[in-house]
C-alpha cells in the first residue's frame, strides 16, 4: 500500500474521536533556550459557540518582562478545567534518555515499547518510503532517496516514534526535525511540562505537544510551511495562512496582536500552536495509544 494511502488507514485505527469542552487555548513557542524570544498566544471560544477569538499574542509579560521560565510558569500554572496548553516543542525525551537501567542491552534486545517500534515498524516505514521515492521516476519525490537512506538507521537515543511518523509517513515535518527532542529547547519544554503538572496539566489531556510547521503543512500545504518564515515577504505568506483559518478572528481587545503575529516568527508559531489546540478540541482528534503515550505525540491535523 502506498505510504500516502496508508495514512488514512493508520489514522482510522486510532482510538475514537472525543469532543472536548475546552474554551481557552494557550499556545507557547519557546523561541530560544532562555526566554528572550519566547512567545505566548491566547485564544478563547467565541460567545456564539462558533470559532475562536485571539485575545493576546505577545513576547513579553506584564511590565515588558520576557517569558523566562519563572514568568511563564506564573502565567500558566493556574488550574483551570477549561484551558488546554499547546507547546511548540518536544515535551518528551527519546527512549534512551528516559531509561533508568544501569546496563544497556542494546537496541536489538531492548524491550521498551518505543524502541521495539523503532526497530520494527519504524525501520520498515523508512525503508518503504525510500523504496517508493527511488521508484518514483519522473514524479517529484517528497524526499530524496539518498536523504532517506542516510536517515534509515534509527537510534533510540536520538529519535522518537512520533517524529518518524510525522516525517516519513505523514510528510508534515522536514528531515531536519528528527532528533529535535534532544535540543536545548526540548530540555526547557520538558522542565515546563513537569512544572505544569503541579497545576494539573498533563500530557495528552490538557497539555499538548504541537508543531506549527506540521499544522500549516496539513492545512495549507508544504509550500506555505516552507515560506512563512523564509519568503522574501513572509508577512504576506502568514496573512494568507491566517485567511485559511476561517473560524479564527481577532478580538477588539487584542489590539496589535495580528500585526505582532504577522511580523514575528515566534508570535506566529505561538498563535498556530493555540489554534491547533482549538482544532484538537473542536474536532475530537484521537489521543495517542501504545508506545506513543510515554514516548510522546505531536498533535497535528489528520
Amino acid at each position: 500500500m502506498p505510504v500516502r494511502a496508508a495514512i488514512f488507514v493508520w489514522y482510522k485505527r486510532r482510538s475514537q474521536r472525543v469532543k472536548r469542552s475546552f474554551t481557552r487555548f494557550i499556545g507557547v513557542d519557546l523561541g530560544g533556550g532562555r526566554g528572550k524570544t519566547t512567545a505566548l498566544a491566547e485564544l478563547r471560544a467565541h460567545a456564539s459557540g462558533v470559532g475562536v477569538e485571539v485575545l493576546e499574542v505577545a513576547t513579553r509579560a506584564s511590565h515588558r518582562t520576557p517569558w523566562t521560565d519563572e514568568t511563564l510558569v506564573q502565567r500558566l500554572a493556574t488550574p483551570d478545567p477549561q484551558t488546554v496548553i499547546a507547546v511548540d516543542a518536544a515535551l518528551t525525551r527519546s527512549a534512551c534518555n528516559r531509561c533508568e537501567l544501569p546496563v544497556c542491552p542494546g537496541m536489538e534486545a531492548c524491550d521498551v515499547p518505543a524502541v521495539v517500534w523503532l526497530r520494527t515498524e519504524g525501520r520498515a516505514l523508512v525503508q518503504r518510503v525510500a523504496s517508493e521515492t527511488a521508484g518514483a521516476g519522473s514524479h517529484r519525490p517528497i524526499l530524496t532517496a539518498s536523504a532517506l537512506t542516510s536517515q534509515a538507521r534509527l537510534a533510540p537515543y536520538t529519535h522518537r516514534a512520533t517524529d518518524v511518523i510525522m516525517t516519513y509517513e505523514r510528510g508534515l515535518l522536514p528531515l531536519s526535525s528528527l532528533g529535535g527532542s534532544n535540543s536545548l529547547i526540548a530540555a526547557r519544554a520538558n522542565q515546563l511540562r513537569r512544572r505544569l503538572a503541579t497545576a494539573d496539566y498533563h500530557l495528552h489531556q490538557n497539555l499538548l505537544e504541537v508543531s506549527a510547521v506540521a499544522t500549516i503543512t496539513a492545512l495549507c500545504g508544504p509550500r506555505a510551511a516552507r515560506g512563512y518564515r523564509r519568503d522574501a515577504d513572509p508577512w504576506r505568506t502568514r496573512a494568507l495562512i491566517l485567511e485559511r483559518f476561517t473560524d479564527l478572528a481577532f478580538a477588539p481587545s487584542s489590539r496589535m496582536a495580528r500585526e505582532d503575529a504577522l511580523q514575528n516568527d515566534h508570535c506566529f508559531d505561538a498563535l498556530v500552536a493555540a489554534y491547533t489546540a482549538y482544532l484538537w478540541a473542536r474536532d475530537g482528534w484521537p489521543t495517542p495509544d501504545g508506545c506513543f503515550v510515554e514516548d510522546g505525540w505531536i498533535t497535528a491535523p489528520p
